[in-house]
């Protein structure tokens, strides 16, 4: 099994809950995924990872918790009155895309699943693990060096209806994603969840011919 098990981010717990997530202390459910929140400085700090061993270590700067073993009986959570599907995904800022995903196939025993240009120079790889994927970003646009966890994106059941019920002062109006037949709706800086966080439709499956 590889399976993100957690997301450690820093800062306070009412951005997130003004937003619609319970808590249980400082843990609250991403669909089977646990965002852990602490008090430290905002921002998404580590990851535990479930790849079958037991280490603390550094993926390409990344703090990293490897884990084995864990299971979870969730497939969905909530947010407000909607369900989190899953966690979409998780992105990786990165000055070398090449080291840094060089560092996750080394550390996770995942490889590049495929790669797309996103014009200005700026470039998308993928590794897939079980329950999400790592998006690792690189481009002109990343001014700080080495690799970073960045931000997440959850799927959502209704996204329209939770993005209006939040209000556009905490998400932004869906909009289509870069995905066919998705949508994606952003929640504002100014909550202060410390973490670029957006919410999108559910997978669209494609037609058989």
């Amino acid at each position: 099994m590889n399976r993100l098990v957690a997301l450690h981010v820093g800062g306070a717990l009412s951005p997130w809950q003004a937003i619609g997530l319970m808590f249980d202390a400082s843990t609250c459910h991403l669909a089977d995924v646990d965002l852990i929140v602490s008090g430290e400085t905002p921002g998404l700090h580590s990851w535990t990872i479930d790849v079958g061993r037991d280490e603390v270590l550094e993926i390409d700067g990344i703090r990293t918790h490897l884990v084995s073993g864990t299971s979870s009986s969730r497939t969905t959570s909530t947010i407000g009155t909607q369900k989190i599907l899953g966690l979409d995904h998780v992105v990786v800022n990165t000055d070398d895309i090449d080291r840094t995903t060089s560092a996750i196939t080394a550390a996770l025993g995942l490889e590049v699943r495929r790669e797309r240009e996103l014009g200005n120079g700026a470039v998308q790889r993928f590794h897939k693990l079980d329950n999400t994927i790592i998006e690792v970003v690189s481009g002109p646009h990343i001014k700080e060096p080495g690799a970073s966890l960045w931000g997440m994106v959850a799927s959502i059941d209704d996204l329209f209806d939770l993005a209006d019920g939040l209000g556009e002062d905490i998400t932004s109006l869906p909009k289509k994603a870069t995905q066919p037949g998705r949508y994606i709706s952003t929640v504002r800086g100014s909550v202060g969840l410390g973490v670029p966080f957006a919410l999108m439709t559910p997978h669209v499956r494609p037609d058989n011919d």
